[in-house]
């Protein structure tokens, strides 16, 4: 249209613009483009400008001429990912000298991350008491928590608003972002309460997103907000509602389902999977979904199981505030160490069994294994009062063998070392497998299952296991001996071999028994030597007393530890020597050492009178760095010597031979 009158608004028509109070989901760079673009069909606008604000501030400002022929015009402003809010204001521009003008505005934009969470009843879960909101802290669409959605209801709202409600523990984890990491965050929940796996995976071939799903719902909102194939993680609560029919149903479809959300949320790096709760449903298999869930992370490379056995204010099939708290707090963790950079020094995971093995021959004990990270914790008695009566419940009498017909209450007592719990039992077991925690349990005192749980020091609940296979018992190391070799090692050496898929893995230990594995060798080893480097921190140092233990370890079990050897090296005595060249009485004169250069290996001519005692050989780089350190042994009319300088790489070296109070010192070129 044509300017008219003062200035009437001309014709212009926004294709791509922002919505107030949008997420922008960031980039690697941690910033994100927001995309601007429309067309005019007013002949005398000359130019169109974009003002962005930061904070109401002045931030960007671009100005351009639309296409002569189209009208055409687009703007690509870049915000950053910041606890800071952005505008926009469009303005035209006509004929030189003229004022222009505004046609739009948006403010409260802001760059982020994008989380989805799923489920049933646990993923709902809301309390009117929670009072903490913040504009950066984001969501979309009104969503009711059941099985209907207004598809008008595409706005961008905060969260913990009448129209952005969502699951307590969600708020928390996007609390905890905004003020740790400083990033706005956007949760979009689509969970219904006690909807099945099988309603959450029906999706819709022909139109994804449509409305008559519960899948589709989700989609259509993570759509509709411009977010979902940037959407970072998907956080999955559900499962009670299989485990208290038809257990196998969940095992069968979760795979169907994961492949739908990495089609359509292809963005998605993480998969957080709960590990359901004890129900009180008398229902065997439900420890087969338990097990699948902890399971998840070796089936599914970004699923990280979450265990909630043992989370705070259980109730038999939901949680109370206290418990949506905590579950915050631990999803926010694991959250930070995989998209915020934080380092996971504690175990900030749930323990996930890793070996299950008789560590002794008689199988009179089992060891659990868990991630290295973890140090594991085994639980004292709970004590349950309820209508003024005390109830004890004890740890081993919730650990099975062969369950559910096997038996209970056999640990005698537990050992606690680094990642393993090591149980001691009451007799000898034949046993094929060991189950962690019943399938379903009721009793008469509480009627859900409050008792003991395994943990790691930091607090975190291991994941429960079923039926897993206990691993034969591994041969121990017999004999173990430990020995100096002079100056330059200490060899160890024992007797028996194992077979080709077991390796010993050694270790060692100062005077503190603080032991750390040095070496892993092949299973058909029976020596090995631990050499003395003094370019190496951790090397063996003169005079210092060493303690080793070895064991055989394959990929399901591992043998106990042999029992623990000493030894220590001795420094060599500084020895005067003999000027570079110069030959020691008795040699004679020629060449001392060759060939020279050399590559591969030297020979040094030695004394006569200097067979059958021992020599040190030392070499030295134009750096003054000792490179190699050996002693030998002289046998009787021994009037050479032989070393190899294979690896050592080309240049000039010194070579210093120690005897008694003399020495040979020569000049060495090493030329491959």
């Amino acid at each position: 249209m044509a300017w008219a009158g003062a200035w009437a608004q001309p014709a212009l028509r926004l294709d791509q613009w922002p919505a107030r109070l949008q997420l922008y989901p960031r980039n690697q760079l941690s910033q994100c483009t927001v995309a601007i673009s429309g067309r005019t069909t007013a002949g005398d606008v000359k130019a169109i400008s974009l003002v962005v604000a930061r904070d109401n501030k002045p931030y960007q400002y671009s100005k351009i001429t639309p296409d002569s022929l189209t009208g055409h015009f687009a703007f690509s402003p870049v915000i950053k990912a910041e606890l800071n809010q952005y505008s926009f204001q469009v303005f035209v521009h006509g004929v030189p000298g003229r004022d222009s003008v505004r046609v739009a505005f948006r403010d409260s934009i802001v760059c982020g991350d994008v989380f989805l969470i799923m489920g049933q009843s646990n993923a709902v879960g809301q309390y009117g008491d929670y009072t903490f909101r913040s504009t950066f802290c984001r969501t979309f669409g009104i969503h009711n928590f059941n099985n209907t959605y207004n598809p008008a209801d595409t706005a961008w709202c905060l969260t913990n608003t009448k129209e952005g409600l969502t699951c307590l523990w969600g708020m928390e984890l996007q609390r905890m972002i905004k003020e740790n990491q400083g990033i706005p965050t956007a949760v979009i929940n689509g969970a219904v309460g006690g909807t099945t796996i099988t309603s959450h995976a029906n999706r819709d071939a022909s139109q994804p997103t449509s409305l008559s799903t519960l899948y589709g719902r989700l989609l259509y909102r993570a759509s509709k907000a411009g977010v979902a194939r940037q959407a970072k993680a998907m956080i999955w609560r559900q499962g009670e509602a299989e485990a208290a029919n038809n257990p196998d149903v969940y095992v069968r479809t979760f795979p169907q389902l994961y492949s739908y959300w990495k089609q359509d949320y292809p963005g998605l790096k993480k998969i957080y999977h709960s590990q359901i709760n004890i129900l009180t449903n008398n229902v065997v298999n439900a420890g087969v979904l338990r097990d699948y869930q902890r399971r998840s992370k070796y089936i599914f490379s970004d699923n990280e199981p979450i265990a909630t056995v043992g989370l705070s204010g259980y109730e038999g099939i939901h949680y109370n505030e206290a418990g949506h708290y905590q579950f915050g707090l631990e999803l926010y963790r694991l959250i930070a160490r995989d998209f915020y950079g934080v380092v996971d020094t504690t175990g900030l995971g749930s323990p996930n069994l890793q070996k299950l093995y008789y560590s002794k021959p008689g199988q009179d004990e089992i060891t659990l294994e868990f991630e290295p990270i973890h140090k594991m914790c085994w639980p004292a008695d709970t004590t349950i009062i309820r209508n003024g009566q005390e109830y004890t419940q004890r740890m081993s009498n919730f650990i099975y063998t062969d369950y559910p017909a096997g038996e209970t209450g056999l640990i005698k007592s537990v050992t606690e070392r680094g990642n393993t719990l090591i149980l001691a039992l009451t007799k000898p077991v034949n046993a094929k497998h060991l189950t962690y925690l019943p399938s379903s349990y009721q009793d008469n005192q509480v009627g859900f299952y409050v008792g003991p749980v395994i943990r790691s020091k930091l607090g975190m609940r291991a994941l429960s296991f079923y039926q897993m296979a206990i691993a034969a018992p591994l041969p121990a190391a017999m004999n173990l001996r430990a020995a100096a070799v002079d100056t330059s090692a200490i060899k160890l050496s024992w007797d028996n071999k194992t077979d080709s898929l077991t390796t010993w893995s050694i270790e060692r230990a100062d005077t503190s028994s603080i032991f750390t594995q040095i070496a892993v060798l092949p299973g058909s080893s029976q020596t090995y030597q631990d050499l003395r480097d003094r370019n190496l921190a951790n090397s063996l140092k003169a005079g210092k007393l060493y303690q080793y233990r070895i064991r055989s370890v394959s990929l399901r079990s591992a043998s106990d530890y042999s029992p623990v050897v000493k030894a220590m090296v001795q420094d060599v005595k500084l020895l005067p020597q003999l000027e570079v060249e110069s030959a020691p009485a008795g040699i004679g004169s020629g060449t001392l050492l060759y060939p020279n250069p050399a590559d591969t290996q030297v020979t040094v001519r030695l004394p006569l009178e200097w067979s059958g005692d021992r020599i040190w050989l030392t070499l030295t780089n134009e750096a003054g760095k000792v490179v190699l350190q050996r002693s030998y042994q002289m046998s009787l009319g021994a009037t050479s010597l032989t070393f190899s300088v294979a690896t050592l790489p080309s240049g000039v070296y010194i070579v210093s031979l120690g005897y008694g109070m003399g020495g040979i010192k020569c000049r060495l070129v090493v030329a491959h």
